[in-house]
């Protein structure tokens, strides 16, 4: 669990048992929920509130976020990794995978290919490599892409306090970090070896961002490593946290299913059905309702774009998840970090959320100075 959490796992399992349909009857009409109103809209007793939860989640969607929907890619700038994560296909024992790190030119290529489908907001990721994603090199990406897009995201190994004032100076704004699980226990299993394996270190990831300037802060747990129920309260006590700590900077929920990769992989001990990650994206809408919610690729069209009208302002469109995949690459046949279940290309993903009364929104801010 959170650690700051004030109830143990045991504590938290026993109150979604106990949970009744009056509980959460009087949650999703709550005037302002709190953390147990968010459990009692994620409980087993809550499925016959189903579409309670997603009306209440997308009246505060409308309310905050209009008939908007803002759009970015990923750019994978390297997929070399020093950690040893049992359940990912980038980690260094992975034979299968072929190993590539980009060259500025070769980014800017990326940048480029990505740029000329209309999409102004980038997430730069990485594997987990100190040899090769340094401070320094980071930053030069960052300054590389600032002149092309105006906004900047990054999802690489957590750094130093120290290290995000660099990298805010380069031009990233926002920041997403999977905590991957919050059980310790089952945290040290995946990650045995590598600086993964620094739970803490790895824990308060966003805490130094928000000190160090970062505007946006993601944060996630995998759906399927552990029981989901009392990860989403970790996620919830988590966010409570950093949004009194780093008060200037808003808070970011993503819920990424676990999906094998192609080829087959490691299989979830606790797989996540659809239904389940659409009732618990629709109750932290209602929960956090000033908060950003993005949704993940892995999830299949017709989801996204449902999911979209509820709870997530903000999704991908063409991602491309190996290192090279916009333009670099004449194939995209190499390993990726995981399973694509939306493939289409930016366009139709842009069609689809007008189709549904809504407009896509490519930049939503500017910098005041």
């Amino acid at each position: 669990m959170f650690p700051l959490l004030k109830y143990t796992k045991e504590e938290i399992d026993g109150y979604f048992d106990r949970v009744t349909p009056d509980m959460v009857a009087a949650s999703v009409a709550s005037a302002k929920p709190g953390f147990f109103d968010l459990l009692n809209m994620i409980s087993p007793a809550a499925y016959a509130f189903f579409d309670d939860i997603r009306e209440r989640a997308a009246v505060e969607r409308r309310r905050y976020y209009g008939k908007t929907v803002s759009v970015y890619a990923p750019l994978y700038i390297g997929n070399t990794c020093i950690n040893s994560c049992r359940y990912c296909d980038f980690r260094s024992q992975h034979t299968g995978t072929v190993r590539r790190n980009l060259s500025i030119p070769e980014i800017e290529k990326e940048a480029d290919a990505i740029r000329s489908s209309g999409i102004d907001s980038v997430l730069v990721v990485a594997g987990e490599d100190p040899r090769v994603n340094t401070v320094e090199h980071l930053a030069d990406v960052g300054r590389c892409l600032k002149k092309r897009f105006s906004n900047l995201s990054l999802e690489v190994a957590p750094q130093t306090e120290d290290a995000y004032r660099r990298l805010f100076a380069a031009g990233y704004e926002a920041l997403t970090c999977f905590q991957e699980t919050y059980d310790r226990e089952r945290y040290a299993y995946f990650h045995p070896a590598g600086p993964k394996s620094n739970y803490e270190f790895r824990l308060w990831t966003q805490l130094r961002a928000g000190r160090a300037g970062f505007r946006q802060l993601g944060c996630a747990f995998l759906l399927g490593l552990s029981p989901w129920r009392a990860e989403a309260a970790s996620l919830a006590a988590h966010a409570i946290y950093l949004m009194k700590e780093c008060y200037q900077a808003k808070i970011q929920f993503a819920f990424p299913r676990f999906c094998p990769t192609e080829g087959g992989g490691f299989q979830p001990e606790f797989p996540v059905g659809e239904r389940d990650v659409e009732l618990m994206m629709n109750a932290f809408r209602a929960a956090f309702p000033q908060c950003c919610m993005t949704v993940s690729t892995r999830e299949a069209p017709a989801f996204r774009d449902r999911i979209v009208q509820s709870a997530a302002d903000n999704m991908s469109a063409g991602s491309r998840v190996v290192p090279g995949g916009y333009a670099v690459l004449e194939q995209t046949g190499d390993t990726a970090q995981f399973t694509l279940s939306d493939r289409r290309p930016p366009k139709e993903v842009y069609e689809a959320i007008k189709a549904n009364g809504q407009e896509v929104v490519f930049k939503n801010w500017d910098n005041r100075i």
